[in-house]
């Protein structure tokens, strides 16, 4: 089984940095067509950044309404944020859109994309000052080495002149400054509303603004087939194709080796750029992108090794690590930073733990459910001695604070085995067990309607995945509306009803839900 399970998180690994990987060269492909159409269709940068950044808004505002639409009416009204997203649009989506096309068009593809990647340094120096202490040795040499690819990119070895022109070097600083703005001002609201939706808005807030000024339906821009090819493809396979796959990658590989996979970046933008546009590339360039590329390396936050488990812990869901203590050096790009982070629960979380199943209980209450005497379940002892086997997991947002709890067994019930009115997806009496069992999904008041829940789902089939089984299930009281519209969302399949019983023997109708993991 443990075998089966290492498998399946290989699988699931490699996936990841397969779209990763993809997502990267996206982004450099995005980069070669802007190219194309400035130089060869004459399409000005600020033509390209409006009509670009509403188009995708349009996309994903779409998208974001179509997985969750109460999520982006929330946002809508809520002002706070909204004037946060607004900020962001135009010191962090459009500032950068901007500058980048802008070093493109002074530079290349190449060049303009590997420059922007120094705003890496711009955000070690961030969190240095935030934390008030030193950058590290790794830091400091990543400083210097994108000092130098800089340097190298700029003169071309010869340190009496500038090789590029001034205007290209004043936008790439400029939008390595605006990258560094784009990666850390939406941390709070990506923690709040998802990244669907501050995305959409910023793309909205910060196209409309640019359109307004710019006017870019007065600049008379004609373009061939050839240069609406180029555009659609920025629009598509550069901004919206290379966003969902990067999210996969960073779902099946996690943050850290997402985002330091994607420093293919500049290096397929400059591939493309030579290839595909014969734009001439020297040694120089490929010196100064190889600088830059190690630099991404030094500066990027590393994973931190889990603690090996206790002995009384082997077998048992594995952990994940808590939120780092600093700010993120660099976890991707803007549009996946704020996620909300989960781990299993420790004995000092125990009576935040209660303190959120006592929530889910007064919503049953809301709800009309009436638990009986489960309204004491879980016990103390069995609480803790779920926190012990690490069963039992805990959600935290942004600043660390506990919002959710849940749990995921790799015990046999001994409900689902006294049968199912219906049918479950796997055998319960199969040997290896092929299940794992979803519990005790509790989420705060204040917390609801944020993409908890969807994290939660996704966490524990995560879970379950890694511990080797094939399938994960719940059982939902009939009552429950929004859990089951919740399950279903999330691919979980109706199975029939089943009886729980109490210690007296009396039983209680569940409605049994499962879901098949695949690799």
């Amino acid at each position: 089984m443990a075998k089966a399970g290492a498998a399946a998180g290989g699988r699931h690994v490699a996936r990841g940095v397969v779209c990763a990987l993809a997502g990267g060269v996206c982004w450099g492909f995005s980069g070669t067509c802007a190219q194309l159409l400035m130089a060869d269709y004459g399409a000005p940068a600020t033509w390209i950044t409006c009509v670009r950044m509403v188009i995708a808004a349009a996309f994903f505002l779409l998208l974001a309404a179509a997985r969750n639409w109460r999520d982006l009416a929330a946002a809508l009204r809520d002002w706070r944020s909204l004037v946060q997203i607004a900020a962001f649009a135009v010191f962090g989506v459009l500032l950068t859109q901007l500058s980048y096309l802008n070093t493109i068009g002074y530079t290349s593809a190449g060049v303009g994309t590997t420059i922007e990647q120094v705003g890496l340094v711009f955000i070690m120096l961030y969190v240095c000052l935030r934390a008030r202490r030193l950058p590290r040795a790794r830091e400091a040499a990543g400083l210097v080495l994108a000092l130098a690819g800089m340097a190298v990119i700029a003169t071309q070895g010869d340190p009496s002149r500038l090789a590029i022109p001034a205007e290209g070097l004043a936008w790439g600083f400029v939008s390595a400054v605006a990258l560094a703005f784009y990666t850390l001002m939406p941390v709070r609201v990506l923690a709040k509303w998802g990244s669907m939706v501050v995305t959409g808005l910023a793309m909205l807030f910060g196209g409309s603004t640019a359109s307004v000024i710019v006017q870019p339906w007065a600049m008379g821009v004609q373009l061939p087939v050839g240069g609406v090819a180029a555009f659609v493809a920025i629009v598509v396979v550069g901004t919206f194709g290379a966003y969902l796959l990067y999210l996969q990658g960073v779902a099946d590989a996690g943050p850290v080796k997402a985002s330091l996979l994607c420093c293919v970046e500049p290096v397929s933008a400059t591939v493309l750029a030579l290839v595909w546009l014969r734009t001439p590339v020297s040694m120089w360039d490929l010196i100064g992108c190889a600088l830059i590329v190690a630099m991404i390396f030094l500066v990027t936050e590393r994973e931190q090794k889990p603690a090996a488990a206790p002995a009384s812990q082997v077998g048992t869901a594995p952990a994940t690590d808590r939120l780092p203590d600093d700010p993120p050096l660099f976890a991707g790009r803007a549009s996946v930073l704020g996620y909300y982070a989960s781990r299993p629960a420790a004995r000092e979380d125990f009576a935040r733990v209660a303190a959120l199943l006592d929530v889910g209980h007064e919503t049953f209450a809301a709800l009309g459910i009436d638990e009986g005497r489960n309204k004491k379940y879980p016990s103390a002892r069995r609480l803790m001695r779920s926190i012990k086997n690490g069963t039992t997991h805990v959600v935290e947002d942004g600043q660390g604070r506990l919002i959710a709890v849940f749990a995921v067994s790799f015990s046999p019930d001994k409900n689902y085995a006294r049968g199912i009115e219906g049918a479950w997806l796997t055998d319960t009496l199969a040997e290896p067990q092929p299940y794992a069992e979803l519990h005790w999904v509790s989420v705060d008041e204040p917390a609801r309607r944020r993409g908890v829940g969807m994290f939660i789902l996704d966490k524990a089939d995560r879970i379950a995945r890694a511990g080797g089984r094939a399938s994960i299930r719940a059982d939902v009281y009939p009552e429950n509306a929004p859990m089951q519209r919740l399950l279903e969302k999330h691919g979980y399949a109706r199975c029939g009803q089943i009886a729980i019983k109490d210690v007296l023997g009396r039983e209680k109708r569940r409605v049994a839900y499962e879901r098949l993991l695949r690799g």
